[in-house]
């Protein structure tokens, strides 16, 4: 598919991509192009920041540092300034080579890269002005504000940008980030949390980065968000139109259930599970959105951190109270290992179609696993554990292990542990997901590992994401990896 596709053409693609990755909806990836009088939009996904039809990859690196020009007009290397770059998606994959930085000092990006300021610690991707292309927007610190920066997406990649009215609300503010269409006009909106609230920020965004309008968003209680972007997910739960909005609290409270509509979201009675991450995926393709929480920190006996993960499966209001909730350990019958100290069973957690039968695949990850096919996990380690989805939702039977040591996967130089975050895609467009990791060692790295058949790596093809090589980023940092959720 290109960019002259009519308009009906792109909304049912897209659909059909979502469903290939998800396992019918769901895990949301924003609102189709919207048709214009002076011609069709281009082809894209809320991903697809250069209308190429291909899924793209942004990536933040808070920590790098930026040189800036010195009283003398020589560069002055600014430490933690942050910058973020895109992996372009083609018929390849991930693109490896030709990465640009963007900073504050690109041309068109506004403000100026300043010590500290971690541009890029946050993401979240969206069409937020309606135009087509997919934007991007950019969470950062300043001396007296934190800010959210809009990069607009176009026909060559993200291109300048502009300043979102509202860091004023209070500290912390874009520490959340999470992009959807919460009220079913077709728009792309923006979730902002900070402190103790978030807020919605409803679109089409102007060009001065305003919003149609903002809302604060009654969660029913009281949560701190600070950093807490892995902790809030997007999906659709309910059959509905507009996506839904998962929130768990601080510390393992017990999360809420917010459901979208015209007048925007909704807080419900519904609960689920405490944890430190979620993902919404149709785990037994019966329509709904289920909710999977992954709880690293949760210990089982005297097995500190052992993890566990905890799905509550969809209905119309929410969660189906009639199915309870079912809790996954790694002594859970079919999974392949069995609780240890430390593992971190649920440090992150994503759900995409890996064997394309229609049900998503849940993919948890264990960055602490030392599992007897690990070798040398004491040292370099970790691994994901793939839960099959099934008629009667997610289940044991067939699960399996990849640790960093698997076939197929690369093996960087210094100690190293796989994977703290996880996120599935599809950047060579062939419907097969691709699994997104980043992985910090001597030197930092996004890896986007292939799947074929339900399988991890093997002969699925892995493409290693590294930072650009830019004048104006002397040093990368550790942190190159920050991915949109």
């Amino acid at each position: 598919m290109r960019s002259h596709i009519r308009h009906a053409v792109l909304i049912a693609a897209a659909a059909m991509t979502i469903t290939a990755l998800t396992g019918g909806l769901l895990v949301s990836t924003g609102t189709p192009a919207q048709a214009t009088t002076t011609g069709p939009a281009p082809t894209r996904y809320a991903d697809d920041f250069n209308g190429d039809g291909y899924h793209d990859l942004a990536i933040g690196a808070p920590d790098g540092a930026v040189n800036v020009a010195g009283p003398d007009g020589n560069p002055v290397l600014t430490p933690n300034a942050g910058y973020v770059t895109v992996s372009y998606g083609s018929k390849y994959g991930a693109q490896r080579t030709g990465l640009k930085a963007v900073t504050r000092n690109s041309p068109g990006v506004p403000g100026d890269a300043g010590q500290d300021q971690r541009f890029g610690r946050t993401l979240a991707q969206g069409d937020f002005n309606a135009d087509g292309y997919a934007d991007l927007a950019v969470a950062s610190r300043s001396k007296a504000l934190d800010e959210v920066t809009l990069l607009w997406g176009s026909a060559t990649g993200l291109k300048g940008g502009t300043r979102m009215p509202g860091s004023e609300a209070g500290p912390g503010f874009g520490t959340v980030l999470k992009a959807g269409d919460f009220t079913g006009d077709g728009k792309t909106d923006l979730i902002v949390g900070y402190s103790m609230a978030i807020r919605l920020y409803r679109g089409p965004f102007r060009a001065d980065g305003s919003p149609a309008s903002v809302q604060p968003v009654d969660v029913g209680a009281m949560f701190n968000y600070t950093d807490a972007q892995k902790r809030l997910a997007v999906g659709r739960i309910n059959k509905g139109a507009t996506d839904d909005l998962v929130v768990l609290g601080e510390e393992r409270r017990r999360g809420r259930v917010l459901l979208g509509g015209a007048s925007g979201l909704r807080q419900t009675p519904v609960t689920v599970r405490g944890g430190n991450s979620a993902v919404i995926a149709d785990f037994d393709k019966d329509g709904y959105g289920d909710i999977a929480v992954g709880d690293s920190a949760y210990d089982m006996d005297s097995e500190y951190h052992a993890g566990r993960v905890q799905i509550s499966y969809g209905s119309s209001g929410g969660v189906d109270e009639n199915r309870g909730t079912k809790v996954f350990t790694e002594d859970s019958t079919g999974i392949p290992g069995s609780v240890e100290a430390g593992d971190g069973f649920g440090a992150d957690v994503a759900a995409g179609d890996l064997d394309r039968d229609g049900y998503s695949e849940l993919i948890v990850g264990a960055p602490g696993e030392n599992h007897a096919t690990c070798e040398h996990c004491y040292i370099s380690g970790g691994g994901m554990y793939v839960l099959k989805g099934s008629a009667k939702g997610v289940t044991g039977t067939g699960a399996a292990f990849y640790g960093y040591d698997t076939a197929g996967l690369p093996r960087p130089a210094g100690v190293y542990r796989i994977p703290r975050l996880l996120k599935v895609t599809d950047l060579n467009g062939d419907g097969q997901p691709e699994i997104a990791l980043p992985v910090q060692a001597n030197t930092s790295e996004v890896w986007s590992v292939g799947t074929k058949g339900g399988k991890v790596a093997g002969t699925a093809p892995t493409r290693v994401v590294k930072p650009p090589v830019d004048s104006q980023i002397p040093w990368t940092g550790n942190e190159f990896g920050v991915l949109t959720r």
